[in-house]
């Protein structure tokens, strides 16, 4: 077995070991027969209208990809240049799904343009300003909500509040880093070489020259992503645009999900607004699908919306329906996808 098919099968029995611990924490009282009390009122109107939203959320991400392939490369305006989008979109969503930090998905989605005749300088372009798109945009709609509903993250203490904290601060110092490529990239380097010699002396990092290397082929790259972006400010306006509806409709599956507990006393604002910080939080926890951190930072964040005793059922429902069912999913796609073009290649 190979590191990849290695790593691949770690992360996919972390998360079922993850899963199955959490099923044992959330009922290892009475909370099982308590969970079918609660399913059976549960509004499923509310529960149908969550997973479509998981759908606009992976309809609006190919969009944005199928735009960036258009803008960057010679495919034309077609069905098949669509497809490859949400190829790209939801293999992409499964790999990221089952690796720590998502790292295991660009790889996988510049392969994936790669195999349609997309040149890897043109593939990486593509991938480098998604992710771009995605983490400013996440960035700003997080702190403008948090300006927006200051009143509500004053009322946190201690676990919660430092959750908050956090991940407001590891995604500005992201965004930082961002202006710092974009316009001042021998500052950059500076903090970077600073850093890289620091680690070096305490042993953590053996070739510093090497590191230093790498690290500036990176920033060059996404130089040259963000020129790119900034060649074009209505393309790039439309693209942050779609992004801050797509993180809307992601975040307020958590609404819905509220609303079919028949619980009405919180509003849709409030929620996304948590739903983003929790988001941000876990982010950069290094466990495949943030697994752990993100049942420890709903209970933190969003706990107080629910009663007591619905409180597993909600974060059951919320983590089934966010993230495991688009692991299965996209898992199925992923499958499907990859053996009809094994049996193509065969036939032909």
């Amino acid at each position: 077995m190979n590191l990849k098919k290695l790593k691949k099968s770690f992360g996919l029995i972390f998360i079922v070991l993850s899963a199955i611990f959490m099923l044992i924490i959330l009922f290892k009282n009475d909370d099982l027969v308590n969970l079918f009390k609660v399913i059976n009122k549960i509004n499923i109107n509310y529960i149908i209208i969550a997973f479509l939203y998981i759908f606009i959320f992976w309809f609006l991400e190919a969009a944005m990809i199928y735009s960036l392939i258009i803008k960057f490369t010679d495919h034309k305006r077609n069905w098949n240049t669509f497809w490859l989008a949400v190829k790209v979109t939801m293999i992409g969503q499964y790999y990221s799904n089952i690796t720590p930090m998502a790292t295991g998905g660009q790889p996988v989605q510049l392969y994936i343009l790669k195999d349609d005749n997309i040149s890897l300088s043109n593939g990486t372009a593509i991938l480098i300003s998604k992710f771009l798109l995605f983490q400013i945009g996440i960035t700003i709609y997080s702190f403008c909500l948090a300006v927006y509903k200051v009143k509500l993250l004053i009322n946190y203490y201690n676990g919660a509040s430092a959750f908050i904290i956090a991940g407001l601060t590891l995604n500005m110092i992201m965004l930082g880093t961002i202006i710092l490529i974009a316009f001042n990239q021998q500052v950059l380097l500076k903090i970077c070489g600073t850093l890289f010699n620091l680690l070096y002396r305490v042993h953590i990092i053996k070739d510093v020259k090497k590191v230093m290397n790498k690290t500036e082929n990176f920033i060059s790259e996404y130089k040259e992503s963000i020129g790119k972006l900034k060649e074009d400010y209505w393309f790039t306006i439309k693209m942050y645009a779609i992004t801050f509806i797509q993180l809307t409709v992601f975040f307020s599956t958590t609404f819905f999900v509220y609303k079919s507990l028949n619980l009405n006393e919180s509003n849709i604002l409030d929620i996304i607004c948590l739903q983003s910080f929790l988001y941000m939080a876990v982010s950069f926890i290094p466990t495949p699908g943030t697994a752990g951190a993100s049942e420890v930072g709903f209970m933190l964040l969003l706990g107080h919306l629910f009663p007591s005793n619905i409180l597993s059922t909600a974060m059951l429902l919320w983590r089934g329906i966010s993230y495991y069912f688009s692991l299965i999913f996209s898992g199925i796609f992923s499958f499907t996808v990859t053996a009809l073009g094994k049996k193509n290649i065969l036939i032909s």
